[in-house]
């Protein structure tokens, strides 16, 4: 397998390298994106203070809410005439709020593009493949990356896009595709449509599948490899940054290799913020180390994982992290759009001031979330805002599939018959196929 000569680097030679990065990290901070410096500034901190990785620990935490804060360009540390593309990465979660926006000079995208590069080929991906991209590109704007990388190599892309699942398979078997990237719940999708047409997985040329952004489930890829006859291989980057291709798998299966030549990585205690030690579960922090436009330090991702230094049989020294555990808040994904049940909850009382409470039920079926219904307890059963009961369901219906982007079931239930609150604020789970498991978390 060909390996990128700084994926083989000892750990002291990893650490001095983030170290030098790290530096020239916060000096453009500090230099160009008011927010830091002034934080530098309260805390009598110059850039050349933190005089180790360690070190960086007395720096406060980044927040989505400090994003948020600071849209549109408050955080850009280049003036907008340098950035080549922006992204809203996560929108309002309810009104007032403001979207995140991310920014990206040329520099940028190139190491996006060469990180989704990386990869591609830790699985030996080459330019003989046919590279099939199944993904809702207006919902996951990273995947655009999975195109140019594809490009990049030389591979051949396949056109698919937000087509059918019958015409993905349609793709692939006229394509020849070798390797289909796209989202767990579609790829299930897929594989259901498969056994509706009798389609024989052998008459594929398909090699692996390459699943994110979501976590990938044990349970998930147990299906979806006895279903296709392929090896499938997750990745993980973070929402807020727009891309993927902070981490991925290879073929070992054993955790997601970090780019750590471009990101430093912390696992800290959820409640505490301080650091855990080696090998326990925590929450995810990175600090961007070579990003020109949208330079982040300490940034908390929500994510709970575990961090692994030990090299792996691939021969590759780069840190790795367990899939994602769970999440420190109650976001939820269903069909791989991110859900917050705290969004439904203030697009339910905009709507309805006769609301007394709700439930989201997440239908899941082999570990990822396939359907959302909504239940909905009012104070007064015959006032209904929009008209009739009917006109009712129809306006709240309509208002979440625009807020989420995601179709769901509305109901209306008295209030002494709503479900008992599940693992996830105001959410409760039901298994519609595989074995049973504990709620999804992330």
């Amino acid at each position: 397998m060909a390996r990128e000569h700084c994926d083989t680097l000892s750990y002291e030679q990893i650490r001095r390298l983030q170290a030098e990065r790290l530096q020239m990290t916060l000096n453009r901070a500090y230099l160009n994106v008011d927010f830091y410096r002034k934080r530098m500034d309260s805390l009598q901190m110059l850039p050349e203070d933190v005089g180790s990785i360690e070190g960086l620990s007395a720096f406060p935490f980044t927040t989505r809410g400090d994003l948020r804060d600071h849209y549109p360009y408050g955080l850009f540390a280049v003036p907008l005439r340098n950035i080549v593309r922006l992204k809203i990465t996560a929108p309002p979660l309810h009104d007032g709020e403001k979207p995140i926006v991310v920014g990206f000079t040329r520099h940028d995208v190139k190491m996006w593009q060469d990180l989704m590069v990386r990869l591609y080929r830790q699985l030996e991906v080459t330019e003989r493949d046919i590279v099939q991209v199944a993904f809702n590109f207006s919902l996951f704007p990273g995947a655009y990356t999975f195109n140019s990388a594809a490009e990049a190599i030389g591979a051949t892309l396949a056109p698919s896009a937000t087509t059918s699942a019958v015409m993905q398979l349609q793709v692939m078997r006229d394509f020849r595709s070798t390797i289909l990237a796209t989202t767990a719940s579609f790829a299930l999708h897929i594989v259901n449509t498969m056994q509706e047409q009798g389609t024989d997985p052998g008459g594929l040329h398909l090699r692996h599948l390459l699943v994110g952004p979501d976590p990938l489930p044990e349970l998930t890829r147990s299906r979806l490899e006895s279903a296709f006859g392929v090896p499938v291989y997750g990745l993980y980057g973070v929402t807020e940054m727009g891309e993927p291709g902070m981490a991925g798998e290879c073929e070992a299966k054993n955790g997601l290799h970090l780019a750590q030549d471009q990101f430093l990585a912390e696992i800290v205690h959820p409640l505490t913020g301080e650091p855990v030690a080696a090998g326990q579960e925590g929450e995810l922090v990175v600090t961007t180390l070579t990003t020109e436009a949208y330079p982040l330090i300490r940034y908390r991702t929500g994510d709970i994982t575990v961090l692994h230094e030990s090299p792996c049989a691939c021969g590759s020294t780069w840190s790795r992290i367990t899939p994602i555990l769970r999440r420190t808040d109650n976001r939820l994904s269903v069909r791989g759009i991110p859900v917050y049940p705290e969004h439904v909850e203030q697009i339910l009382k905009g709507l309805d001031p006769m609301l007394h409470d709700f439930r989201l039920v997440i239908s899941t079926a082999w570990g990822v979330g396939e359907q959302m219904d909504l239940l909905v307890a009012r104070q007064d059963e015959n006032d209904f805002p929009g008209g009739s009961r009917s006109q009712y369901l129809d306006l709240v219906r309509s208002h979440i599939r625009r807020a989420l982007g995601l179709g769901v079931r509305v109901q209306l239930a008295g209030p002494g018959r709503l479900p008992g609150e599940g693992l996830i604020y105001k959410t409760v789970f039901k298994n519609l196929g595989g074995p049973a498991q504990a709620a999804p978390t992330a």
